[in-house]
């Protein structure tokens, strides 16, 4: 099939037959322009005429204008969120009925950079120890799911690790500091002898966007820990980073957010201390 002619042709769709009489010649057009009048002998040739047309029909279809009124979705505080983490909390229920923990021990409370702790009891021995890291948890949810896995255990000393996630997910520092005061204060109620050692968050590097307000919430983690008797804190940050804040080679995972197995060693190594401390604090209460 050749082309046969071309005009100048107003919008439209035209038909009209060739001299010869046996042809059906279409004319496409949606606005001035130079186009091609093809003969359509066979009905192969009038649908591929067609198909060549749809691009101009789209290109003078009226578009849709975006609402005036539309308005950017607004996020809600953490405290206005639901608890997300049902099921790894009703796992912990059941690994416990299976195998009850023993009471007064090493209690870790916080997010996945504990529970991702693989090798926690040799590192922290001869503490017994209980892992509940859990999810990538807020403080909303370590607070709220504490009746479930924190009080039960009546624990002697608890490491406690959470809040960089808040932080990355719009809260202000100030919000899980509150949150923070809360869980020890509901701690203490039941328990009041139990020391807690405070692991500060981590300026992991895939988090730099956040450092600044990152900061602020461990300074304000570490004055509290100032005011507050029998608590610690452990600024785990330089067993991990160097001191321009970038991380050391090899102490991060792929994720450059979780420790490596040779940053929760160093991790270890900072963090230790101060747990045998607390422990030995309370030993004289425990032993009642």
């Amino acid at each position: 099939m050749g082309m046969r002619s071309m005009c100048r042709i107003t919008p439209g769709i035209k038909a009209q037959r060739c001299p010869a009489g046996r042809s059906l010649i279409l004319v496409f057009a949606l606005r001035p322009a130079w186009v091609y009048a093809c003969p359509m002998r066979t009905p192969a040739a009038l649908l591929l005429a067609c198909l060549l047309a749809l691009p101009a029909f789209a290109a003078d279809a009226p578009k849709t204008a975006p609402k005036a009124d539309a308005k950017p979705a607004v996020r809600k505080p953490l405290a206005e969120q639901p608890l997300r983490m049902a099921k790894d909390i009703a796992a912990f229920e059941a690994q416990d009925k299976a195998n009850p923990p023993p009471r007064h021990a090493l209690l870790l409370s916080g997010a996945s950079s504990l529970r991702m702790w693989k090798n926690v009891d040799e590192a922290m021995k001869p503490y017994p120890v209980i892992n509940r890291g859990f999810g990538g948890s807020y403080t909303t949810e370590v607070l709220g799911y504490m009746d479930r896995i924190t009080l039960p255990y009546h624990p002697r000393v608890v490491v406690f690790h959470c809040g960089g996630n808040d932080v990355n997910a719009g809260d202000p520092a100030e919000a899980p500091l509150g949150r923070i005061r809360d869980y020890v204060k509901r701690l203490r109620k039941d328990n009041p002898d139990t020391a807690v050692v405070f692991m500060a968050t981590t300026r992991a590097p895939s988090r730099k966007a956040k450092w600044p307000e990152l900061d602020k919430f461990n300074a304000g983690l570490a004055a509290y820990c100032k005011e507050e008797s029998n608590v610690w804190f452990v600024d785990i940050n330089p067993a991990l980073n160097q001191s321009s804040g970038e991380g050391k080679e090899g102490h991060y995972l792929k994720d450059n957010l979780h420790p490596s197995e040779l940053g929760y060693q160093e991790i270890a190594k900072v963090l230790k201390p101060a747990v045998d401390a607390a422990w030995k604090a309370t030993e004289k209460a425990f032993k009642r």
